[in-house]
């Protein structure tokens, strides 16, 4: 019997020392997220519903891990077209858990580029367009950057769709495919999930009405057709108002929700993002030192930490080193709201970019009225006593301007100076319209 006994206890020692072994091996043996791009690049595949689209380019991913390793993708993808965007999320939502060190900011994403081109087969190569890296569509007159343009147009749609007050309590997730072609319209429209005939026709009216675009660029300089497809949720009340837009996301985009093993990581999306807890706008407030005496793209990064200070802050693209110091300076005295995970402050990573032009300056008060006409043209402006001035042009002529002997504006007077200086001053020789003087006139003599 004591025999047995000890055989039982062995036999239990070794197979819990060996599960001790296994385990610490299969943690060893998970991939780093540095790893994680190779991985990536070596499942994808050219997908068969891309060959329609007859282009195809590099795409750029931003992918992250979070502490249980689960890796995501950390912002909205503006892919060619809709195919390429669901095999990177259909690849990436299979990735195997990789090791988590998310303690200084370089270490919790990776920036990768994935060139579809490439996964032709070389037979079907000539089928389709090549084009380098692409800058997304944007939106005309909605402020916004090209990577944002489709939250933006999202948000547009549900500011701006009319759903009947019948249809209280109504949910769905609408499903909605669109081409901007490179004249910055939308056509190829396709409703392609919708629960009820009535919402469907309202987003495909709406879309059909919507605000002009930038196109895509490819090659620095080609406009390009781009498809996309988004999912927009819409829902009502019990009286059949439209409640708030949620937006949507798919879980491959993602953070994992439970909570954080260590209190000192970075949390890439974290489920309540932080905070700008100060009066006015953040990139207003950094810049107002700032002199821009030229256009200037500036963009940067820096840690909210959790108690609110900023730590780790990252400046690129600045024109010169005491922009560099006065927008550094100005973020380490901002003052943020934390991030949350679940109910804890977390620490995560904030990314920011400006992009400036120098204010116009009013002509009037740039230039004087001499800088304007040239030394031969005295300044218009209205005179109640409509009292004569002569000036001398260049060949010696003297004339009466801008009023005749009855003190009466002299338009021929006006216009045969005006175009004199036209032809003579501007060195240019096109005739000029009557609206043009009749600006000029309204303008400087306020009639």
């Amino acid at each position: 019997m004591n025999k047995i006994i000890s055989l039982f206890i062995a036999v239990f020692f070794n197979v819990y020392t060996s599960a001790q072994i296994n385990a610490g091996s299969t943690k060893e043996s998970l991939m780093t997220l540095d790893e994680m791009p190779s991985w990536i690049l070596s499942n994808i595949q050219f997908p068969q519903e891309a060959y329609k689209y007859g282009i195809a380019g590099i795409e750029q991913v931003c992918i992250s891990a979070s502490w249980d390793g689960k890796v995501f993708i950390t912002s909205i993808l503006n892919t060619l077209n809709p195919a390429f965007e669901k095999e990177i999320m259909d690849v990436i939502s299979k990735a195997p858990r990789c090791r988590y060190n998310g303690s200084q900011p370089k270490d919790i994403y990776k920036y990768m580029l994935i060139d579809f081109h490439q996964y032709i087969p070389e037979d079907k190569r000539e089928q389709i367009q090549q084009v380098t890296m692409h800058i997304p569509p944007r939106l005309s007159n909605i402020p916004t950057s090209p990577f944002n343009s489709r939250d933006k147009f999202v948000q547009w749609i549900h500011n701006n769709i009319q759903i009947p007050s019948t249809l209280k309590c109504y949910s769905d997730t609408l499903l909605f495919q669109y081409t901007i072609t490179k004249k910055g319209k939308v056509n190829n429209i396709s409703i392609l999930q919708c629960k009820n005939d009535i919402v469907k026709c309202a987003i495909e009216d709406l879309l059909k009405k919507s605000p002009k675009w930038e196109p895509a660029i490819a090659d620095r300089t080609t406009p390009i057709d781009v498809t996309i497809c988004d999912k927009i949720i819409i829902k009502t009340d019990n009286d059949g108002m439209l409640l708030p837009l949620i937006v949507y996301r798919d879980d491959v985009f993602c953070n994992t929700r439970s909570k954080p093993t260590d209190p000192d990581m970075i949390v890439f999306n974290p489920e309540i993002k932080a905070k700008y807890n100060e009066e006015g706008n953040f990139l207003k407030n950094i810049m107002c030192d700032v002199i821009v005496d030229k256009k200037m793209v500036l963009n940067g990064s820096f840690v909210i930490e959790k108690d609110g200070t900023t730590s780790h802050i990252e400046i690129s693209n600045s024109p010169d080193a005491e922009t560099d110091s006065i927008v550094t300076e100005a973020i380490a005295r901002t003052k943020w709201i934390a991030a949350m995970q679940g109910e804890s402050a977390v620490r995560t990573i904030y990314s920011f970019g400006v992009n400036k032009q120098p204010r116009k300056q009013n002509q009037s008060s740039k230039y004087s009225y001499y800088d304007i006409f040239g030394k031969y043209f005295i300044a218009l402006q209205a005179n109640p006593m409509r009292t004569s001035y002569r000036f001398i042009q260049g060949d010696g002529t003297i004339q009466n301007y801008p009023f005749n002997n009855q003190g009466l504006f002299d338009y021929k007077v006006y216009y045969q100076g005006m175009l004199y200086y036209y032809k003579n001053m501007a060195g240019k020789n096109s005739n000029i319209s009557r609206d043009y003087f009749d600006k000029l006139y309204k303008m400087y003599a306020g009639y």
